[in-house]
């Protein structure tokens, strides 16, 4: 069966206010990336390149790009140099509208998927209503044989987009890139990664940005048990590294046979 190894960067991210800022953004990413170990997936987390402030999407016009920026620039050819995928989180540009995306460059530099957020947060710390449109395509790829999903921070809350990549897209493991500031939601955010892992079935790496009011990203396996539970981080600026495995995946389905049990009439 098939085995990918991945690296998710909680990162230290500035809120930026210029051009110059995320310039410091990318050349701290690229930094980082290059001091790792060779894998076959590096994610960095939602907006990585701008941050997350009211006064940052205020400045969205200077702060946005599309397929021809300067971040698919820089990360094209490093997915090139180390031979793997990364997948980044920007404020994307299309048609004088703005989106939070996520970017996926295959090992050929060149763009694998977008994903557009469909769902803005707006209550606690987030107000991304005033500034961004929801996107409304649900998404996918594969690497090594391995179906790899991607939804975007508050996407989570959400149980029917997860359900509809796990049974319709039958994907193996889902990238839940995050920019999770200590409000008063942070605290339920934990229990939806590892329901959404446990009742799908699937592997999910949930990755925030690092600081004092961010932090905790979390990868969570297909089960957990006396002897398994998911891996959390701290708040400082760190690598999670894991391995997502079909074996096992199959093993705990054969094993829990929720997907067999499910009824039609609900």
């Amino acid at each position: 069966m098939a085995k990918l190894k991945f690296a998710g960067i909680q990162i230290n991210t500035i809120d930026a206010k210029n051009t110059q800022d995320k310039d410091s953004n990318l050349n701290h990413a690229v930094k980082l990336i290059n001091e790792l170990e060779p894998v076959d997936l590096i994610v960095l987390p939602e907006l990585f390149t701008c941050g997350y402030s009211r006064e940052t999407f205020e400045n969205l016009k200077d702060l946005a790009e599309d397929e021809k920026g300067k971040s698919f620039v820089i990360f094209s050819k490093l997915a090139m140099e180390r031979n793997c995928h990364i997948c980044f989180g920007f404020p994307d540009k299309k048609n004088g509208k703005y989106y939070i995306s996520q970017a996926v460059i295959n090992p050929r530099g060149k763009v694998e998927v977008i994903y557009s957020k469909q769902h803005m947060a707006q209550f606690g710390n987030s107000m991304e209503k005033d500034f961004f449109e929801r996107g409304d395509e649900t998404v996918s790829f594969e690497i090594k044989g391995i179906k790899i999903g991607i939804m975007i921070c508050y996407d989570m809350r959400f149980p029917e987009l997860t359900r509809e990549m796990a049974l319709e897209h039958k994907i193996d493991f889902l990238l839940h890139p995050v920019a999770f500031s200590k409000d008063n939601s942070f605290p339920s955010w934990p229990h939806f990664i590892i329901t959404r892992a446990l009742e799908n079935q699937i592997y999910l790496l949930s990755l925030n940005r690092a600081g004092e009011e961010y932090g905790n990203s979390m990868f969570c396996p297909p089960w957990i048990d006396y002897s398994t539970s998911p891996t959390i981080l701290t708040n400082k600026e760190e690598v999670i590294t894991g391995e997502i495995d079909t074996d096992l995946i199959q093993k705990v389905r054969e094993e829990y046979r929720f997907r067999e049990d499910r009824k039609n009439n609900y």
